[in-house]
């Protein structure tokens, strides 16, 4: 099975970078999400402050997260650059069979919406709360964890597709290629399934 490493939709080029992250490019600028060496990056947006989705210092770049740079919350409405509006919403666990890998307050997640009308959503370290269903109707693009560790498992992932209905749906977070295949399997139905390389 072949993955892509970049993918063009509505004029922003998305470009996936790393365990967690990607890099959204729109005209002059690039939006990075949980990229760690937000190296060519405008902004950077960080979900949460763990070593895989974000910098132990930080960059030389406008930060937004809710731990470092500008302090971003859930509810939150700003404006970045090149016109993208950026809604913070809830990312986190539920702690299924043991403590809360996430707890609700600690870390978010994020909508993104360009002028050309595209808006992507990376859903940060979540399970699959109400907050991210709440989002059906709102999703072109939806960057979702598959692993299972802390974050939604390849099934759950696939029933926010069903109920998000997004053009286009990457997985990420994973810890093997097979939780993305499954991840593809079971949402394939509702959304096109796209595997990018990390």
């Amino acid at each position: 099975m072949k993955s892509l490493r970049t993918l063009k939709f509505r004029g922003v080029t998305l470009t996936r970078s790393g365990f967690a992250g990607v890099k959204l490019s729109y005209m002059e600028s690039s939006i990075c999400i949980d990229v760690p060496q937000p190296d060519g990056c405008t902004a950077a947006l960080y979900t949460h402050n763990h070593p895989r989705h974000a910098p132990q210092t930080p960059p030389q770049v406008p930060v937004y997260s809710p731990f470092a740079g500008r302090r971003v919350a859930p509810g939150e409405r700003l404006e970045l650059v090149a016109g993208v509006k950026l809604l913070t919403v809830h990312a986190y666990s539920l702690g299924y069979g043991g403590a809360e890998a996430h707890p609700k307050g600690v870390g978010v997640g994020f909508l993104l919406e360009f002028p050309t009308r595209l808006r992507v959503y990376h859903a940060g370290d979540t399970d699959l709360v109400d907050e991210v269903l709440e989002l059906r109707g709102l999703v072109d693009v939806a960057f979702l964890p598959v692993s299972g560790r802390g974050v939604m498992n390849p099934e759950e992932a696939a029933e926010a597709v069903r109920t998000l209905r997004p053009a286009i749906a990457v997985p990420v977070h994973e810890e093997t290629i097979s939780q993305a295949r499954t991840f593809k399997r079971l949402a394939q139905p509702y959304t096109q399934v796209v595997l990018m390389e990390a």
